[in-house]
Order: structure tokens, then C-alpha cells, then sequence
């Protein structure tokens, strides 16, 4: 009998060990809050419930780390510009366009410029991370180690780096010398559906961002929950806060948009400076030390020669000229901020409010709210230019005259937007604003001609034709429009002004 009751007491005792293998498998404890959890489902994804935000902040650290530990790392000592130093050669490339491009700098001041409130938060990211990698040191290649410890900072420098270095601006065409830029190519999808065309009844959202599965274009797929707070979605790996996501009142997505937010200038050089306004002007220029580690682990010296025009860095020469960059959005640092914002509005007047702010450099918006509502806005900093239209300055502009450099944007209430439209349904598939919907509701000859271009490619047009064509939409016809031989299959005139004739 006794025998009996061992097994019996082992198989109970076994039993119970694999269930408290399980739930710690769904839950891991994080360092700070008493009450704030990260459940994990059954496809990875973190529900993170924060007894407060900066606690949240931390938890989403903390699990991003355990997800892509190795990842974060590796990005984000890439925008300290330090990754030559921690990893090799290979890596100087890639540090002398972060310190060109005067990423890590920059990120000081913009950090200092937050609010105390999200330097507590991001500082609380950061810490999350660290504490994750620190207790979990088996989890992180020892090679990225050299990172730790990680602060508020490092996370503003990272943003900057993904967000005006990679989309905004295309790195591959500043190293490779291809300072025009390039036809617009990259493929997203974006549907909201009103009331009135939804087999529901209720308005319809429809995220369908097309990014590569590597990098620091990964997806973080999470949810967020805290006092004042309750929303589901994705932030892009190493980034502290939800870029597209819904939540009990609201939702949105991006595209990227065909927005011009970078340009070239040719500088005339002379007399060591270059031409300006009818005279010379001398470069600011800076020298800094890149640390390149060798193979032995040593390190060596990299001097890296940084020179700086009124429009910004020099980064090539084209003609026997200097080419220098503008970007916009360097001057307007609370892109997390708003984001925060976003998440948490309860409605149109609110989400409106935080996307107002316009610090978000790019991305057209597609939104939708439980009230009915749907929104598309041409979501940007679009410089105010005296001149030009969208192909003139996508090419390299005059250097030496203040007549192309930009100094303001338009503000939020210049911008193409649509709200409602009688069709019943908004789309974007890359595609200009002015074919969000038919009939078109915005007119591009009310807008400055360097706002956007003027043309709908096959995908759009197979977006706009799907919902053209179903009068009721629900969840089961929410598929996103997919490569076709179009050839013949036209849906839009090449001409704008027979856009309404076409409906």
C-alpha cells in the first residue's frame, strides 16, 4: 500500500511540475510592479497587463527582449554608431552613415527635449531590456553583450535610425551614390469600410503592411494593457510603443506614402566652402573616431571627416559638385509621444488631436472608430517650396539659392484628407490621395503640385475595383488585393481628369 501511495504521490508530483512548467511558460515574472504580467499565447504574442504605464514600458522591454534579445542589441548598437566597434568591419558602413546623418547626437537632444514623463517610460523600456538580458545571460549571444547597458537615449537613437534613415530616406541610394531618388515601389495595403457597405453594419479595418520578416523591419506583435490604456497590435522591433493597432473604440494602419521627405542639393564648391546667395560660405566641419575591433580584438582607429552645408550633410559628389541632405523631421522628436497618444484616444476628435501633431515624418493613415467613422489622411511633414513639382525635387535641386531651401511644413489642416466619403470605403495600396475612393472627394489641382504625384499602378486599382464591386463587405471578403496580369484590365484613365468619368 505504501508503495502505492509513493507512486501515486510521485505521478501527483510530476503532474504538478509540468503544470508549473506550463504557466511559467505562459507567464514570466518581471523585475518591478508586483501586479504587472505578461501572459503569452499560444503563437508568442505577449498580453502585457502593466499596474501602471511605466511599468508597462518596462514589460514590453522585458518581452521584446525575450523574443529578439539578440536583435535589439545588434540595432541598437548600430545607431550609436558603434557597431564597427563591437563587431568589426563589417559594421563601418553602416557607423559612418549613422554619424554622418548625426544620429546619435541628435538622439541626446531629443531626448532631453521629451516631457519627464516619457524619459521615465523610455528610460523603463530600456530597463526592461537590461533586466532581461542580465538575468536570462544564457539567452544572449555573448557578442551582444557589449551593448548592455542600454538607456532612454538608445531608444530615440534607434527610432531616428528606422524611421527618417530607412524610410524616409534609403540608405542604399545615399552609399551607393544614387542621389536621385528612386520610383516609388514598396507594397502596402490599407482598407477601411464604413457602416453603410459592411455586411456587419459596423466600421471595418483592413492592416495589410508588406515588410521584410528580418531586421529592424520585424514586426512585434503585442497587446497593451494598463490604467488608461487597452490596446492590440504591432510595434516594429526595438521600439517601445504599438505603430498600428486597434483598441476598444479605434483603429488605424499605415502605407507608406508617396511623400518626398528627403532631398538633394548641389553645392558649387569655392574657396573651400561652397556658393550662397551670391557669395561663400564656408562647410561646418567635424572630425570624429570610429573604434573598428579586428579580428585579433584589438581595436584601430577609423577618422571620418563629416562636413555640413546650411541644408544639411554632405554625403557625395555628383558632377564635380557636393551633394548635400535635407530631411525632414529631425527638429520634431516626440514621435513616441504621439504614438502613445494615439493608442489611447477613445475617438476621431481625439485621435485627430495626437496625429495633429505631425510627429510622424511619413505614412499615409488609414482609420476607422466604432462610431462609424472612417479616415484617410496623407499623413506627413510635407515641406512649404516656392517651386517645383513632385518629379522636380525628387532630383538633385540648385544648392547655392534660398529659393529651394525649405524651412517650414504645411501644417496638419493643408494635408489631403478624407473623412466619410459618400462611396462608403477608403483605400490605399501606395497609391497617391487622390485615389483613396470613387468619386473622388479631393481635387489635386487644390494642392501644391509638389504634394504628390499623380498616378494609380495596378495593385491600387485592383483595391479600389474589389470595393467598387462588393456593395457589402464582411470579414470573409477582406482579402487584400493580390498580384494579377492586369494587361488589359485597366480600372483608372492615365489621365486625371477623366477620374469620375471611370465611376
Amino acid at each position: 500500500m505504501a508503495k502505492i501511495k509513493n507512486k501515486f504521490s510521485s505521478v501527483i508530483l510530476l503532474l504538478l511540475t509540468a503544470i508549473l512548467v506550463l504557466l511559467f511558460g505562459l507567464y514570466r515574472p518581471v523585475a518591478g510592479g508586483e501586479r504587472t504580467e505578461i501572459l503569452w499565447d499560444t503563437w508568442g504574442v505577449p498580453h502585457i497587463y502593466g499596474q501602471d504605464a511605466e511599468s508597462l514600458f518596462r514589460a514590453m522591454g522585458w518581452a521584446q527582449a525575450a523574443s529578439h534579445g539578440d536583435l535589439i542589441l545588434k540595432l541598437y548598437g548600430q545607431a550609436r554608431g558603434k557597431a564597427a566597434q563591437y563587431w568589426g568591419e563589417q559594421y563601418l558602413d553602416s557607423d559612418r552613415y549613422v554619424r554622418t546623418m548625426g544620429i546619435p547626437s541628435r538622439a541626446e537632444k531629443w531626448y532631453e527635449a521629451q516631457s519627464p514623463t516619457m524619459r521615465r517610460y523610455l528610460d523603463a523600456f530600456a530597463a526592461g531590456i537590461n533586466a532581461y538580458s542580465q538575468q536570462n545571460a544564457d539567452q544572449i549571444a555573448d557578442r551582444f553583450e557589449a551593448v548592455l547597458p542600454l538607456k532612454g537615449v538608445d531608444v530615440l537613437a534607434h527610432v531616428q535610425r528606422v524611421i527618417h534613415f530607412n524610410f524616409v530616406v534609403n540608405p542604399q541610394q545615399i552609399s551607393s551614390q544614387n542621389l536621385t531618388a528612386a520610383s516609388f515601389s514598396p507594397g502596402s495595403n490599407a482598407w477601411a469600410i464604413a457602416p453603410s457597405h459592411s455586411a456587419s453594419g459596423n466600421a471595418m479595418l483592413l492592416a495589410n503592411p508588406h515588410l521584410p520578416w528580418s531586421d529592424l523591419y520585424l514586426w512585434y506583435e503585442t497587446q497593451l494593457t494598463a490604467p488608461g490604456i487597452d490596446a492590440y497590435g504591432a510595434a516594429l522591433v526595438g521600439m517601445p510603443i504599438l505603430a498600428i493597432a486597434f483598441n476598444n473604440n479605434l483603429g488605424w494602419t499605415f502605407t507608406v506614402n508617396t511623400f518626398d521627405g528627403w532631398d538633394t542639393y548641389a553645392l558649387t564648391l569655392a574657396e573651400g566652402g561652397y556658393r550662397w546667395k551670391g557669395g561663400v560660405r564656408p562647410f561646418e566641419t567635424e572630425t570624429q573616431t570610429l573604434k573598428v575591433k579586428q579580428a585579433d580584438g584589438t581595436l584601430r582607429d577609423e577618422q571620418l571627416v563629416i562636413r555640413r552645408s546650411i541644408h544639411g550633410p554632405v554625403v557625395g559628389e555628383k558632377d564635380g559638385k557636393a551633394i548635400a541632405l535635407r530631411v525632414v523631421g529631425l527638429d520634431q522628436p516626440e514621435i513616441m509621444a504621439q504614438f502613445w497618444d494615439m493608442a489611447r484616444a477613445s475617438n476621431l476628435q481625439e485621435f485627430e488631436k495626437a496625429v495633429g501633431r505631425l510627429q510622424l515624418p511619413m505614412f499615409t493613415i488609414i482609420y476607422a472608430d466604432r462610431e462609424g467613422h472612417i479616415l484617410h489622411l496623407f499623413n506627413g511633414q510635407v515641406p512649404v517650396r516656392t517651386q517645383g513639382d513632385w518629379q522636380y525635387w525628387r532630383g538633385v535641386v540648385p544648392g547655392d539659392t534660398a529659393k529651394t531651401l525649405w524651412t517650414k511644413y504645411h501644417t496638419y489642416q493643408d494635408l489631403p484628407r478624407v473623412l466619410d466619403p459618400p462611396s462608403g470605403w477608403l483605400q490605399n495600396a501606395n497609391d497617391p490621395p487622390w485615389t483613396t475612393t470613387f468619386p473622388p472627394t479631393i481635387n489635386p489641382d487644390n494642392y501644391p503640385a509638389y504634394m504628390a504625384p499623380q498616378f494609380m499602378d495596378f495593385r491600387a486599382q485592383r483595391s479600389a475595383k474589389m470595393l467598387m464591386e462588393d456593395t457589402q463587405t464582411g470579414l470573409t471578403h477582406c482579402a487584400p488585393p493580390t498580384p494579377q496580369s492586369w494587361g488589359e484590365k485597366h480600372l483608372i484613365p492615365p489621365r486625371f481628369g477623366e477620374l469620375e468619368q471611370a465611376q
